[in-house]
């Protein structure tokens, strides 16, 4: 009987339920979302960070010990492998077209069945000189099947290579390198392969197989189960997603408690319009428990059909997040129980959030049946127990976010953004309330509508403090999120200036740097180059990160990138990379003795980064110095300083379109580095603040059911006015004015929130990698507060509309 009762009402008046449905679908689709994301990008993470490993058995590795080129052979032997297929790996530096980079070049396993991608354009290479790239490759170097490129590894000559198939992959491989190709074993002949790939006759046998295998390699050999290596080689690469799911699920968290509100003022509205309805049922002999049922019942209806239409538009869009970040090759993966979960999510919260309005329609006198004077609601805010919880929540938040970033740790401040999103629901409405007064009497200096309007939001001061709160809790977030974004930036920015002093380093291996290189990347706007010559050294051995050259420094480039090098009374300063210095056992300002030219030459070691971030292990000094021992140096690099805040896409491709013409050059230096970090913090602001939009339409939905239902109460009121003349276009003025007001009002107390969280926020990401920078995007909080005034007006649009149709002649009647 209830729920035959709560589906009529639902039946007969869907559009009073319609902000419900869609504060419940925006909930219930974050939620959605994020864990379809979660689970769709585990399966892509194991597919892009071992994707060979997916349709072997047995996978075999051999450490830097093992030297035979046929080690893996042993295992041919074994009973139960079917078949043993090698791995080999090479690093290139390709040139095609305009445009060059470093590239990964893989083996092709002869076996069909373990190929783990087909070629859905050409053929298989078959010779040495063939290969095939995946189509994200072939998009990039601007060519297609049948170009023909060069391959040069180290200081070998380039060789030519010809793309005889493609390969659509839907992932981005982690290899480390711009592009990524793919060869037969003839390839790499005269290399040992660091690893091989098995297959086996018996799967229900693979652990025995597998430890029989291990017993036939030689020393420095293993064999490990195919899966179980996958599944370690995801896990390598879980952090930043494990991260980004966490800030996602404390933004699903802020939205639906947002939502709650949302759906609590609906249900006020619902049960304003229908206290007749509730009295009548009352008249009749109902229970005031079967009243509060049917109220739950219509919530329960509502929350349902929202939450499962929620529940699918976020499995797309959570699908579509992991499509942006490239780790969507392994297909949709969505979990059953977490989806069914995220419904029931969403019901309990409607359900939650009708409870206080359902309690309130019990309220209702029978006698009620004989009025029609709509109810109104508690026009004043009280504080008490909720001002007390949710101060002591918002102090609890303060500590953890403090604590956050002393110990610049995010999840910990992720923590305590959500617990001040919880404090600031419970006590900040009555905060709220008291900036009403002062806001009513500045509207009242900009005419009657606005001081009606200001009017009515003092006197309605509980109703007006709930719909801003939801205002708030999206301006908070957005506001939190382009602080983090721009100090983000600006930090990593500062971060990269001061590691990568040059931003571009274009080097030969040796020999004199070409002219026409040199004057080309001198036309490069905004780059500020020097040609550096170098002298080939003996430095005191040190393992990997011995240098190898001196580089003599022009005078003028030395005064702007090494003033230390002149600092020096004694033996002349000679910079070197801090590893070497620590591998060496040597400090800061030791004497250090560097054969170059057939002399011995004396320093004072320093490290410095510019000795070892452009692409290069040297030894940095003046050109006065080397001159002045009679040592010889070539031109062999060019560096380019560029001014603060330049475009690195831009420069990268301008320099790489240089260098693809000169194939005796290597590219270094900032612009290489800092790219993909700048690349990587775009995706992951421009996803966050994808999601983050959701607010924004529930603080549009709060601020169209706080009109609607003063629009209600104000029947008499708006009717007199029409009577005693006021036109139609002051009565949508008033209503406009009072929900630019609420946005303002929820706006600026959004960013007074919002900016010291994003200030914590970027402190507890990159605090202890790098010095962070604070910068207040003044523009976009601009921005913020011109779309707050646009989505008061167009919230005002419906009730204004509703507010103009009333007869004057209903101020006589009711």
């Amino acid at each position: 009987m209830i729920f035959t009762l709560a589906w009529s009402q639902v039946r007969s008046h869907p559009g009073r339920l319609l902000a419900i449905v869609a504060a419940v679908v925006l909930a219930t689709g974050f939620l959605a979302a994020t864990a379809t994301f979660a689970s769709t990008s585990d399966e892509g993470l194991r597919l892009t960070a071992a994707a060979p490993l997916t349709t072997a058995d047995i996978v075999l590795d051999a450490d830097d010990t093992v030297h035979d080129p046929q080690w893996y052979q042993a295992a041919a032997g074994v009973r139960g492998v079917r078949s043993v297929d090698p791995q080999y790996a090479r690093t290139v530096s390709v040139f095609g077209g305009d445009r060059r980079g470093s590239a990964n070049v893989q083996s092709i396993p002869a076996t069909a069945s373990v190929r783990w991608f087909t070629v859905d354009e050409g053929t298989w290479p078959s010779a040495a000189g063939q290969v095939v790239a995946d189509r994200r490759t072939l998009t990039d170097l601007g060519v297609g099947v049948g170009a023909h490129l060069d391959f040069r590894q180290g200081t070998a000559a380039p060789v030519p290579v010809t793309v005889v198939g493609s390969a659509d992959l839907g992932f981005r491989p982690l290899t480390g390198s711009d592009y990524r190709f793919y060869a037969a074993a003839s390839f790499f002949a005269g290399d040992t392969p660091p690893a091989a790939l098995l297959t086996v006759t018996d799967r229900d046998r693979l652990a025995e197989t597998v430890d029989a295998v291990g017993r036939a390699l030689p020393p420095g050999a293993t064999a490990t189960d195919a899966s179980a290596a996958a599944d370690a080689a995801a896990g390598r690469f879980a952090g930043g997603n494990t991260q980004l799911v966490v800030l996602m699920l404390a933004f699903a968290a802020v939205a639906l408690l947002a939502s709650i509100l949302v759906i609590a003022n609906t249900f006020q509205v619902i049960v304003s319009q229908r206290v007749r309805q509730v009295a009548l049922l009352r008249l009749v002999g109902g229970h005031r428990r079967q009243v509060s049922r049917v109220v739950l019942a219509e919530a329960a209806i509502a929350g349902s059909i929202g939450a499962v239409i929620g529940a699918v538009a976020g499995v797309g869009l959570g699908y579509l997040g992991a499509g942006l970040l490239d780790i969507n090759g392994g297909g949709l993966a969505v979990n059953p129980i977490v989806l069914a979960l995220c419904v029931l999510t969403g019901v309990g919260a409607t359900v939650v959030a009708a409870w206080a309005p359902a309690r309130r329609a019990t309220r209702v006198p029978p006698v009620r049946a004989l009025q029609e004077v709509p109810d109104a609601l508690p026009a004043q805010v009280r504080g008490g127990r909720r001002l007390v919880a949710g101060l002591i929540l918002i102090g609890l938040a303060v500590g953890v976010l403090g604590l956050a970033a002393i110990g610049t740790s995010l999840p910990l401040a992720l923590v305590g953004g959500v617990l001040l999103a919880a404090g600031l629901l419970t006590a900040l409405p009555l905060g709220i309330a008291l900036l009403l007064p002062p806001a009513a009497r500045g509207l009242e200096r900009f005419g009657v509508a606005a001081s009606l309007a200001g009017s009515n939001l003092r006197q309605n001061a509980r109703r007006t403090a709930s719909a801003t709160m939801a205002v708030v809790v999206g301006a908070a977030l957005i506001t939190g999120l382009a602080v983090a974004s721009a100090s983000g930036r600006a930090t990593v920015e500062a971060d990269l200036e001061a590691r990568y002093p040059v931003a571009v380093s274009v080097h030969t291996d040796g020999a004199a740097i070409d002219d026409r290189t040199v004057r080309a990347l001198s036309g490069i706007t905004g780059l500020t180059t020097a040609t550096v010559a170098t002298s080939a050294a003996t430095f005191p051995a040190a393992g990997k990160p011995t240098p190898a050259r001196i580089a003599a420094l022009p005078t003028d480039v030395a005064g702007r990138l090494a003033p230390e090098l002149s600092a020096s009374t004694g033996d002349p300063v000679l910079l070197v990379p801090a590893s070497y210095l620590t591998a060496r056992g040597l400090t800061d300002g030791a004497p250090l003795t560097v054969t170059a030219g057939g002399r011995d030459l004396r320093f004072t070691a320093r490290g410095s980064r510019l000795a070892d971030t452009t692409g290069q292990l040297l030894g940095v000094t003046t050109g006065d110095v080397l001159t002045a021992a009679g040592v010889r140096t070539v031109p062999t690099t060019v560096w380019g300083t560029a001014p603060g805040g330049f475009d690195r896409e831009t420069l990268a491709a301008d320099v790489n379109a240089v260098a693809a013409r000169d194939a005796g050059v290597e590219v270094g230096g900032g612009v290489t580095e800092g790219g993909d970090i700048m690349n990587v913090l775009s995706i992951l602001l421009g996803l966050s603040l994808g999601m983050l939009a959701v607010t924004v339409v529930i603080a549009l939905l709060g601020i169209a059911n706080l009109l609607g239902l003063s629009v209600i109460e104000r029947t008499r009121e708006m009717a007199l006015l029409r009577a005693l003349g006021t036109r139609r276009s002051r009565l949508r003025a008033m209503v406009a004015v009072e929900a630019v007001t609420i946005t303002l009002v929820g706006t600026v107390a959004g960013i007074v929130i919002g900016v010291p969280v994003g200030l914590v926020g970027v402190i507890a990401a990159v605090g202890r990698q790098a010095e962070p920078v604070i910068m207040l995007a003044w523009p976009q909080l601009g921005l913020v507060l011109v779309a707050a005034a646009v989505t008061g007006v167009l919230a005002s649009l419906a009730p204004a509309r509703r507010a103009t149709r009333i007869a004057p002649a209903e101020g006589l009647v009711r």
